[in-house]
């Protein structure tokens, strides 16, 4: 069965960011990190890789991700002090 949120990720009438923020709250494990294979994402909203770059930055500036996400671990707010593997806290 697929839940409300994957229906969303999938909904190709909503706005990119609002799917990446929808694909974070899908994929998120405990800690509030949604880590992602290359790729996936933009094969998960079948959209180009600078529409998922775009997207990523629409969604950190409307603040419903953090602004240490990346494509390869999209995070939810208040959550990027929690430990990550994919060492995107880079540059912050």
């Amino acid at each position: 069965m697929t839940s409300v949120l994957d229906r969303q990720v999938a909904n190709g009438q909503l706005p990119a960011w609002a799917r990446i923020w929808a694909w974070t709250l899908a994929n998120a494990n405990t800690h509030g990190h949604a880590p992602a294979y290359p790729g996936q994402i933009r094969r998960d909203l079948d959209i180009t890789t600078r529409d998922v770059s775009r997207a990523i930055r629409l969604a950190r500036e409307r603040r419903v991700i953090d602004r240490c996400s990346t494509a390869a671990c999209l995070v939810l707010p208040g959550h990027a002090l929690a430990p990550c593997e994919a060492n995107h806290r880079e540059g912050l």
